[in-house]
């Protein structure tokens, strides 16, 4: 017996035996220490509830009793019993008697390595999630500086992450040609509140002055610092510098993209605006409206284009084109093709021989390729207008009455594609005084989802309803009906010729 007992007493768990009320009736020496009180003021006097946490006390009395008087078994509950240094994670196991006494037997296991294992996997999947977190917005950030487009598009892209990054505000400052830091834009705080301190500026985000600065490094220099207010509100993770010096780095080389981007840019648009704002011919017989509307893409230029000039003192050419694509090489192939058109047009050339002569050309030019254009030559006694079309959208014949349609004769393929031994087609018709031609790129007209015989359609009768405005003001009431602002269009060129014959 004395083995026996002294087994019970030193068994590596707790023992007890309980009153069908939860009173101790018997605790080995183990459970004893847990709790740090001799048998004699335990034993027959303190129910086992009361040794337990509050919320071990009222899970006891709302589900553990009750299931154990009506299952009779309950296994491996985890509990936390209040002990002489503090509270003692413990997994419990009861059984009640089946001899008819009401008595209940339990078994008690400290969990506290399996507690402090708990913790530990919790920490470890907590930081396995705020990696996978930071991984997440890097990529989201990097895939934003990747799409961005220009400077403005890069400090948007960052101002869009200062969130994720765990700012509540922030501040771009980029470097102006001189090298010298300027704030850009900023978000969740104004611009004009906004300080950086004196440099220098290291590779790697720094905590300073209570904000975080992520410099941006270019190749070369400094391209500009992002500066964060950090989120500390309820539920605002602090900012990760590891993860924030990443962004800078591929903001830098964004930076880098953009400036380059901004140089073509520039150059592309100057050479847009050098061609399409030349001066256009003057003569009381005829009014050229021309006007340039720039599609939705970040750079602004492309290859449409109008022209007009006069061949001789009695007849005046006028044009309009398109190079597929958009950028500086279409820009370029644009400002070729408007100087081959001048080249070879003539009083003796006529409009097929004209399309005839610029085949061969855009074959020598890559970028030219596939150009559409419509050349038309009129002449200021007769009223007589002779064109031809080379895969482009079909002039629109308004006259003085506001009649309109749209003619389709003259056509043949796009530049470059003629057909070997087949003469390019043209076509003429006569102008009363007071009538229009209204010629445009396709940008005009098409739409994703709208068909294009419908836009044609509304293009007639917009200009049947625009033929009574002065020119300018049928031109801009033109762009305003057919580009609604809040749909995207590509580039648009358009020409309106007016004639009006003197006596």
């Amino acid at each position: 017996m004395t083995d026996r007992a002294s087994a019970w007493d030193e068994a590596p768990c707790g023992l007890l035996t309980l009153a069908e009320d939860g009173t101790v009736l018997v605790a080995n020496r183990t459970f004893l220490q847990w709790v740090g009180r001799p048998a004699a003021e335990v034993v027959g006097l303190v129910r086992l509830s009361q040794m337990l946490s509050v919320g071990g006390r009222i899970y006891w009395e709302t589900h553990l009793s009750p299931l154990l008087h009506l299952e009779g078994r309950a296994d491996e509950v985890a509990l936390e019993l209040r002990g002489p240094h503090g509270r003692l994670p413990v997994l419990m196991t009861a059984v009640a008697a089946t001899d008819g006494t009401g008595e209940i037997r339990v078994s008690i296991s400290s969990a506290r390595d399996r507690s402090r294992y708990e913790r530990e996997l919790l920490a470890a999947r907590k930081h396995a999630d705020a990696a996978a977190r930071r991984t997440r917005v890097l990529q989201e950030v990097t895939g934003a500086l990747s799409a961005a487009v220009g400077r403005d598009g890069v400090a948007a892209a960052l101002l869009g992450a200062a969130r994720p990054l765990g700012a509540r505000a922030a501040t771009c400052w980029l470097a102006d040609p001189g090298g010298r830091l300027v704030p850009h834009s900023a978000t969740g705080e104004a611009v004009e509140t906004s300080h950086l301190p004196a440099g220098p500026w290291p590779r790697a985000a720094t905590h300073r002055e209570g904000r975080v600065f992520v410099p941006l490094h270019g190749q070369a220099a400094l391209a500009g610092v992002l500066s964060l207010l950090p989120d500390d509100g309820a539920g605002g993770a602090p900012p990760d510098l590891a993860t924030l010096t990443a962004v800078g780095q591929q903001a830098g080389i964004a930076l880098d993209r953009a400036r380059f981007f901004d140089r073509s840019a520039a150059i592309a648009h100057q050479l847009q605006q050098a061609l399409l704002t030349a001066p256009l011919p003057q003569d009381d017989r005829f009014v050229v409206s021309t006007a340039y509307w720039p599609g939705e893409e970040p750079l602004e230029v492309g290859g449409d284009w109008h022209d007009s000039f006069l061949l001789d003192d009695q007849v005046l050419a006028v044009v309009v084109g398109d190079i597929v694509g958009h950028g500086l090489d279409a820009a370029i192939a644009m400002g070729q093709l408007r100087s081959a058109v001048r080249a070879v047009a003539g009083p003796a050339v006529g409009p097929a021989r004209v399309l005839a002569a610029l085949d061969p050309f855009v074959r020598r030019v890559p970028a030219a390729a596939f150009a559409t254009l419509v050349y038309g030559e009129l002449n200021l006694t007769t009223g007589r207008f002779r064109f031809a079309c080379a895969g482009h959208p079909p002039p629109v014949h308004i006259g003085g009455d506001g009649a309109a349609r749209l003619v389709w004769d003259g056509r043949s393929t796009p530049l470059g594609l003629s057909v070997p031994g087949r003469v390019r087609a043209e076509a003429g018709f006569d102008l009363a005084p007071g009538d229009r031609l209204l010629l445009y790129t396709d940008g005009l007209v098409e739409r994703r989802d709208q068909a294009l015989p419908a836009r044609l359609e509304r293009l007639a009768k917009v200009g049947a309803e625009v033929h009574s405005l002065n020119p300018d003001e049928a031109v801009r009431s033109l762009i305003e009906r057919m580009l609604p602002a809040a749909n995207g269009h590509d580039d648009v060129c358009l020409l309106l010729l007016s004639w009006s014959p003197t006596s």
